[in-house]
């Protein structure tokens, strides 16, 4: 019997699914008895047939083209946070150097404060826009999921964008989301596990903390030293965005080639037809 989720593979002794399909619902958190509910997505074309093969299959969305532009940008706000954290250690210094006494370098920290607030100016247009373009991306490998494994998700498809929105769930309904697509979006050529999913994700969320703890404590500072100890901090914290920025265009590249693999490889592969009628050989004459 073929497991019941890939179609490929021998299923096990006790189960419907085979060894890898079972591991997935297991790292998942997925059962089929008394588990997350599963939402099924009515009147979704699964790939069955070689007919059915590439982006211009009904219901798919190209996503290779918008896959780019969505790690591009996220590379240029994470170049955008190396330059900023360069600055902030300059803008620290001066700093130091005016709590020890050298007042000539006020003139220096005002150069860097200019700088500075010209980069923030282009940080301030770069994030807003890689946080459209990656929306929009983020829905439509949702979409295409549900094209690849219409009975694979616990929650609707408005959720791929809701989600981030709502207070509490944000910090897990995205995720989960991402991972029902992830393991949807599995192919012959690509079966590799959720590792950089779960790096992308916790480097998101420790981003996001690390980010407002920093900001509160250089609003807070008033003396030099306490000033120049929070442009630190800052800078220290851009840098580890730079490390959440890698690691999300290394993501999106890889769900990216994950369905590009899986629309160009439909899976399950179409079922072989009738085998070819073969007459019975004469009977043997008796001597």
């Amino acid at each position: 019997m073929l497991c019941v989720r890939c179609r490929t593979t021998e299923a096990g002794p006790d189960s419907v699914r085979c060894e890898l399909c079972d591991a997935a619902e297991r790292l998942d958190g997925r059962t089929h008895l008394g588990g997350r509910r599963r939402v099924p997505v009515p009147g979704s074309a699964v790939l069955r047939s070689p007919v059915a093969r590439g982006w211009a299959t009904a219901g798919l969305f190209a996503l290779v083209g918008l896959g780019w532009a969505t790690a591009g940008l996220f590379a240029l706000v994470g170049l955008t946070d190396l330059v900023s954290a360069g600055l902030d250690l300059w803008t620290a210094g001066f700093v130091d150097r005016v709590a020890g006494g050298d007042w000539a370098a006020q003139d220096d920290w005002a150069d860097s404060e200019s700088v500075t607030s010209w980069v923030t100016r282009f940080w301030a247009l770069a994030y807003p826009g890689s946080i459209v373009v990656f929306l929009v991306w983020f829905r439509r490998t949702r979409v295409n999921a549900e094209v690849f494994d219409p009975y694979g998700h616990t929650m609707l498809r408005g959720w791929a964008i809701g989600g981030w929105f709502v207070p509490v769930v944000s910090l897990w309904f995205p995720r989960r989301i991402a991972s029902e697509t992830w393991y949807a979006s599995v192919s012959p050529a690509d079966r590799r596990g959720p590792l950089l999913l779960n790096l992308w994700w916790g480097t998101f969320l420790l981003d996001n903390a690390v980010s407002q703890t920093v900001s509160r404590a250089l609003d807070r500072a008033e003396e030099l030293d306490e000033i120049a100890r929070a442009y630190r901090y800052v800078a220290y914290s851009e840098l580890f965005s730079v490390v959440h920025a890698v690691i999300a265009v290394l993501f999106v590249l890889a769900l990216t080639r994950r369905q590009d693999a899986r629309a160009h490889q439909p899976w399950p592969p179409a079922a072989p037809g009738p085998l070819p009628e073969v007459p019975d050989a004469p009977a043997p004459e008796k001597v």
